[in-house]
C-alpha cells in the first residue's frame, strides 16, 4: 500500500502562526504534523509514502528528510500550489495504480486511527467521526445502507449516518484507477480551481466505499490559529494509552 499525503498549500489563514513556513510543518507537542503522520503510517506498516509539496517545498524536504529508517519516502512536486488541491493528487497519479491511501497534511490524529484505517476489512473506506455535530463548514459523509453514497459541506438530509471525513481515505487498485480517470477528466476539462473531495461523489458513484467510525477520537483538522491551541491543551493530551479506534 502507498500513502499519498498532500502537503503542497500555502495554509495563508496560519501564515503568521507557522512563521511563513508550510502548514504541514507546524509543531504540536514538539513534532510537525507531517512527522507525525509518516510516523503513524510506519507504524502501522504503511512502507512507501509519497509527499506532494508545493509551497515551502524545499523546507518540507530538508525537514523531513528520507523519513523513518524502513519507510521508502520520496516527493512529488506540484508547482502550480496555489491552484485548487486536486492539482496535488493529480501530480500523485503514479501512485493511482495500486492499493493507496489519500491523506490530507493538516490533520493531528493519533497513530491508532491511522491503523484504524490501514487495518480495515473494507477495500474502500472513510474515517467518519459521527459525534461531529456539522456548522456547515465540515466535509460531511452521507451513508445510507452501509455505504457512503456522497460528501458534501455542511451535508444533507435523508440519509441514515452522517460524519464528518477526517480527510483519509483508502482505497484499492481497482477504485484508485477509477479515481485517477476521474481526475484526468476533470483536470483536461480545465477543472483545475477544485479540491480534490470534489472529485470523490463520482467516485462514490461509481464504487462502493464504506467507512470506519472514530467517534469520540481526539483528532482535528488545523485551519486556524485558535485550532493550534485547541490541537496543544485538548486534542493531544488524549493520545495517551489509545490503541485502538
Amino acid at each position: 500500500m502507498t500513502a499519498i499525503i498532500l502537503a503542497a498549500g500555502v495554509g495563508k489563514r496560519l501564515h503568521e502562526a507557522s512563521g511563513g513556513r508550510p502548514k504541514c510543518l507546524l509543531e504540536i507537542g514538539g513534532r510537525t504534523l507531517l512527522g507525525r503522520l509518516v510516523g503513524a503510517l510506519a507504524e502501522a506498516g504503511v512502507r512507501d509514502v509519497v509527499v506532494v509539496v508545493g509551497f515551502g517545498a524545499d523546507t518540507v524536504r530538508a525537514t523531513l528528510g528520507g523519513g523513518p529508517p524502513g519507510v521508502h519516502l520520496r516527493y512529488v512536486d506540484n508547482p502550480r500550489y496555489r491552484e485548487g488541491a486536486i492539482l496535488s493528487l493529480w501530480a500523485a497519479r503514479e501512485a493511482l495504480a495500486g492499493p493507496v491511501l489519500v491523506m490530507d497534511a493538516d490533520v493531528l490524529c493519533p497513530p491508532a486511527m491511522v491503523a484504524c484505517l490501514v487495518h480495515s476489512p473494507h477495500p474502500n473506506c472513510f474515517l467518519l467521526d459521527g459525534s461531529v455535530t456539522s456548522t456547515g463548514e465540515e466535509q460531511m459523509l452521507l451513508v445510507r445502507a452501509g455505504r457512503v453514497l456522497d460528501i458534501v459541506r455542511g451535508g444533507a438530509p435523508g440519509y441514515e449516518l452522517q460524519g464528518e471525513s477526517v480527510g483519509f481515505l483508502k482505497l484499492s487498485a481497482q477504485a484508485a484507477t477509477v479515481l485517477r480517470d476521474l481526475l484526468g477528466t476533470r483536470v483536461a476539462a480545465g477543472h483545475t480551481g477544485i479540491e480534490h473531495e470534489e472529485v470523490y461523489p463520482e467516485l462514490l458513484a461509481r464504487t462502493d466505499v464504506r467507512y470506519e467510525r472514530v467517534d469520540g477520537m481526539p483528532w482535528t483538522e488545523i485551519d486556524f490559529p485558535a485550532d493550534i491551541v485547541h490541537a496543544e491543551q485538548v486534542v493531544l493530551p488524549r493520545f495517551a494509552g489509545l490503541t485502538a479506534c
